[in-house]
């Protein structure tokens, strides 16, 4: 689970009104039960949810069907029981009461028994017994009607944190950071946490690097101490590289953390050094150990960012000057003799045992008779948090006794990998462990669930895992979770994630590996994700397109290795079916320079040979959009001509449209014809009825209009392009489109309206970090500030603009760049060469979003 940072007052509450609420089916006999019966609605009604209980047990026929359907209403079963089974009605073997019980099959079940019954019905025994033996619920004893309340009302809540809250996490990249919400309060660790905290108050301790083997509970460490450091940090940012392998991914994930989006080919941490220039911030950098070949590039962000401090989690310190290494070591185990109940309890990896035993058993305590077991159990576990963990939530199945046996056969705690740290081996033979209790089916679902680097939803899952007919992947995947191998999340998109911890997708990939399933897993991983793109691309242009944003930001991560995979593997078609669909949706991340290689790479394959005219098409215009983007638009324009014949011969619209749309951006600026080309093009996409494609045809169109001299032309195709960037809800274009708006508006001389248009874009330019968009932003108050007369500050604009694209290396868009020298051309007028090459160098020095504050102020 995630959650922002910091934590407010008015975060919307899991069940938040009474026809949301969460139903509980409470059932008991009627007249013994009638003051338990009243307690347990009190309790479910005091925690805002709603008791379902059945009244109509004594007539002479119980209507089955009635409390069957409060049953399949409710999301809870509770169960009281005392002396009496209850009648059972003619035609029936069993009572209602045991009826209730067996149809709440699948349900979270809560089941309390009286414990002082002497007169307890031989039935009602042998039901609770039943019960007992078959798992899936502990049977809980009270006393009276007032402790029965405070159980259910303890049960529910820890219920409901674990099966049913599910809070939305805040999107990363916003001003103040973003931590994930912690699932479990730190066990001990206090001394560590007063050690970390007090390194990174000192402004002179740039870097701190927490190191342990793995499964010592370095993150759970790290959030601690970046939690209480938020109040004094402008931004605190989490950074998970868990789902990483390669090194080259790390300045994405981070760049992606902060909100940075890529342009062009300049590194991605120079972009993250200039979101964080002048911010007292604080990175937590989770998982590292696994891209160690990355961490130099820490020192010169920091060297950049002199008020930024990282928080490392990695097995291995990073070797860097300046580094402050805290190592973590596993936690206290009882010491050898200490036995008793109250020094085996007071024992931190007791405590941790007994917290995660008892979500699995609310019942669950250390006893007298236990004690001296569960002392053992950690003292072999070697008190490494994850195993505990992992053993502790089978006590349900597992008692303390049973499962030190199980210890003995399962764990080897001198085995493992030879040049892995002996607790390393320790965790992966606990891993190990815990995958032996798995039943085939879950073993292979596991398995096959690790070419996910990502999470993955149910639907993934399914086409995934369903390989086998017997295999049930919904059935199969709740018992995953039960065993702890899998954690539900929501991802903010609209339906349940799932992920693996790091260490048990890498144990998984292994066990895949050896099952020879690698290469057939990741093939249907991707051919799923190719459904998904196409689903995707067609829904971005619908009314639910914000929730597919969030979907593929989601998915973001397994689209980028299924790709990578399908060109690795010679898979042409698969790889464009993989991006085409998504083309605006890769540029508006920023990755068209990466798009460009991977789509040079894929038509070199020889399956490239073999593709079907449609993909062939949709891949040569990958490859002639990418260079023109570039700049590479002498190489791009052979393509261009071979694609326009291509779709005019297969009768392809859109295809056509943006051929067209290509090779107009190859014509020389007053080619007679550059406008017929761009009209044709519009025409074209209009008949594919892509209306996101035809707002961006109209981009250019209009600004063909406007060095004809026909600013009120080029300012109703913008408009209308504008309209329809708004109702699609994409932010880029609308912002691109806005800054068009501007110089059109400065062609009427309507400077009010121009300065409207700039300050619109300006705001969604520095909510995406869209460097690229900022370039033409900052060029239209350049034009602005020269028309109300101030050419010193236009000329500082100006530089920054093209420093700005220089940083980036994206190129100006060829309709655009006439405009371009339109307005170098009127500053070296006003002001002379000499002045201009001055002003547009010191406004070259300027941060870029300090330089567009700057415009901003001037032109106000």
């Amino acid at each position: 689970m995630a959650g922002p940072v910091p934590v407010t007052d008015d975060a919307p509450a899991p069940i938040a009104t009474p026809d949301q609420r969460l139903r509980v089916f409470v059932s008991s006999t009627l007249e013994e039960l009638a003051a338990e019966r009243r307690a347990v609605r009190a309790a479910v009604t005091r925690m805002r949810l709603t008791p379902v209980l059945f009244e109509l047990g004594a007539r002479p026929h119980p209507p089955r069907d009635l409390y069957r359907a409060y049953l399949a209403q409710s999301a809870v079963f509770v169960g009281v029981y005392g002396e009496r089974y209850g009648w059972v009605a003619p035609g029936m073997t069993v009572s209602g009461l045991e009826d209730e019980y067996d149809l709440s099959a699948g349900k979270p079940r809560l089941l309390y028994v009286r414990r002082t019954a002497p007169a307890r019905d031989p039935r009602l025994a042998g039901l609770i017994t039943r019960m007992q033996a078959e798992g899936g619920a502990s049977t809980t004893p009270y006393d009276d009607p007032d402790q029965l309340a405070e159980l259910v009302a303890d049960d529910l809540a820890v219920l409901l944190t674990e099966r049913f809250a599910a809070p939305r996490p805040q999107p990363p990249g916003l001003a103040a950071g973003w931590l994930p919400a912690p699932p479990t309060p730190l066990v001990d660790r206090t001394a560590e946490l007063e050690l970390l905290t007090g390194l990174l108050t000192d402004p002179a301790v740039r870097l701190v690097t927490l190191t342990g083997p793995g499964g010592t509970g370095k993150t759970r460490l790290a959030l601690a101490a970046a939690e209480r450091l938020v109040p004094d940090r402008d931004g605190v940012w989490w950074i998970d590289l868990a789902p990483l392998r390669d090194p080259a991914e790390v300045p994405v994930t981070v760049a992606a953390a902060l909100g940075v989006t890529a342009e062009g080919r300049r590194p991605l941490l120079d972009l993250v050094a200039e979101r964080l220039a002048g911010l007292r911030a604080l990175l937590v950098v989770d998982n590292v150990e696994q891209v160690l070949d990355a961490a130099p590039a820490a020192a010169p962000l920091l060297a950049r960012c002199p008020r930024t401090q990282l928080l490392v989690t990695s097995r291995a310190v990073l070797g860097l000057r300046g580094e402050h290494d805290v190592p973590l070591g596993p936690l206290a185990v009882p010491g050898p003799g200490e036995e008793r109940p109250d020094q085996v309890r007071a024992a931190p990896a007791v405590a941790l045992f007994t917290a995660r035993a008892h979500r699995a058993d609310p019942s669950f305590a250390v006893t007298d008779a236990t004690a001296a077991t569960v002392a053992e159990v950690v003292r072999r576990l070697d008190g490494l948090p994850l195993a505990v963990e992992l053993a502790a939530a089978r006590v349900r199945t597992l008692p303390p006794a049973v499962l030190l046996r199980r210890l003995d056969r399962a764990l080897d705690l001198r085995g493992g990998d030879v040049d892995a740290p002996g607790r390393q081996r320790t965790l992966r033979e606990t891993i190990a462990w815990s995958h032996d209790l798995l039943a085939e089916p879950e073993r292979a679902l596991l398995a096959r669930l690790s070419v996910c680097a990502g999470g993955f939803t149910l639907d993934t899952a399914e086409a995934v895992g369903a390989v086998d007919d017997d295999l049930d992947v919904l059935e199969t995947l709740s018992s995953l979770v039960s065993h702890s191998l899998v954690t539900p999340a929501d991802a903010g998109a609209g339906e349940p994630r799932f992920r693996m911890l790091g260490l048990v997708r890498a144990f998984a990939v292994e066990r895949l590996r050896e099952r020879g399933e690698e290469e057939a897993a990741r093939s249907r991983l991707a051919e799923h994700l190719a459904g998904f793109a196409r689903e995707a691309g067609a829904a971005l242009s619908g009314p639910g397109h914000r929730l597919w944003l969030a979907r593929l930001e989601a998915e973001a991560a397994d689209l980028q290795a299924a790709l990578r995979w399908a060109v690795d593997g010679d898979h042409a078609e698969l790889a464009v079916r993989l991006t085409a669909p998504l083309a605006r949706w890769w540029w508006a991340r920023g990755l068209l320079p990466d798009m460009a290689v991977l789509a040079e790479r894929t038509a070199a394959l020889p399956s490239a040979a073999r593709l079907p005219p449609e993909a062939a098409g949709r891949l040569l215009w990958a490859r002639a959009a990418t260079r023109v983007a570039l700049g590479r638009v002498a190489e791009a324009r052979p393509l261009l001509e071979r694609l326009v014949a291509d779709a005019r011969g297969h009768g392809d619209a859109w295809l056509l449209g943006h051929a067209l749309n290509g090779l107009a951006m190859t014509l020389p600026p007053g080619d007679p014809d550059l406008a017929p080309t761009l009209d044709a093009a519009v025409a074209a996409l209009q008949a594919s009825g892509d209306t996101w494609s035809v707002a961006f045809a109209q981009l250019f169109r209009g600004a063909v209009a406007v060095l004809a001299g026909v600013p009120a032309e080029a300012a109703r195709l913008h408009g209308e392009a504008l309209e329809a960037a708004r109702a699609l809800g994409d932010d880029r274009l609308t912002a691109t489109l806005c800054d068009q708006l501007a110089l059109d508006a400065l062609g009427t001389g309507d400077r009010a309206a121009a300065r409207a248009a700039l300050t619109d874009a300006a705001g969604l330019h520095r909510r995406l970090s869209d460097l690229e968009g900022l370039a033409y932003c900052l060029d239209g108050l350049a034009a602005l500030a020269l028309a109300e007369g101030d050419a010193p500050q236009a000329a500082r604009l100006a530089g920054a603009a093209a420093a700005t694209r220089s940083r980036t290396g994206v190129a100006v868009w060829p309709p655009l760049q006439p405009l371009a020298r339109r307005l170098e051309d009127a500053l070296t007028a006003a002001l002379g060469p000499d002045e201009a090459r001055r002003h547009r160098a010191a406004g070259a020095q300027l941060e870029p979003w300090t330089a567009l504050d700057e415009g901003l102020a001037a032109v106000s």
